[in-house]
């Protein structure tokens, strides 16, 4: 290799972004504010935003609680409570939703599972950190039936 392409490689190898690791409860501890676009199935798309309030409670539990202001709807109140289930994985409940929710992290990304209270919509969440660490994308698909019923797009962003 000519040592100019092995500088080039090594500056281009110390500028690219490290790897960062998402910590749920450390980017959720405190407040955070999500911008969102909902599209749901024969309906135009409307906003949502939530903004949340985290931290653990006696028991230990990491819980958020969110204040939900969706579009066209009045404004209401969902609690997650969490607790870690082994490496890379949590489990707990959400007060809008039947059965546990199921947390899967996978380096800068983590994967939220659950099904509605209906029983019929189950959602699956994807958020990702962003490279300034204080920024998450949100991505959201809600499937009824096997077919997709809505989805949500958007960010959550940690104020403090």
């Amino acid at each position: 290799m000519r040592p100019s392409a092995t500088i080039a490689l090594v500056a281009v190898a110390a500028a690219a972004p490290a790897n960062a690791k998402l910590d749920m409860t450390a980017f959720f501890t405190g407040k955070s504010h999500a911008d969102n676009v909902v599209k749901i199935a024969l309906h135009g798309p409307h906003k949502l935003i939530v903004d949340s309030v985290g931290g653990r409670n006696k028991a230990g539990d990491f819980v958020l609680i969110d204040t939900v202001q969706e579009e066209g709807k009045p404004v209401r109140k969902r609690t997650w409570v969490m607790h870690p289930a082994g490496d890379n994985h949590f489990t707990g409940y959400l007060s809008d939703a039947i059965g546990p929710v199921d947390v899967v992290l996978s380096g800068d990304s983590a994967t939220i599972s659950y099904v509605m209270q209906d029983g019929h919509l189950k959602v699956t969440q994807q958020i990702q950190l962003q490279d300034d660490g204080k920024t998450l994308s949100n991505h959201v698909i809600a499937k009824k039936f096997g077919m997709t019923f809505a989805h949500v797009d958007g960010t959550i962003r940690k104020v403090d």
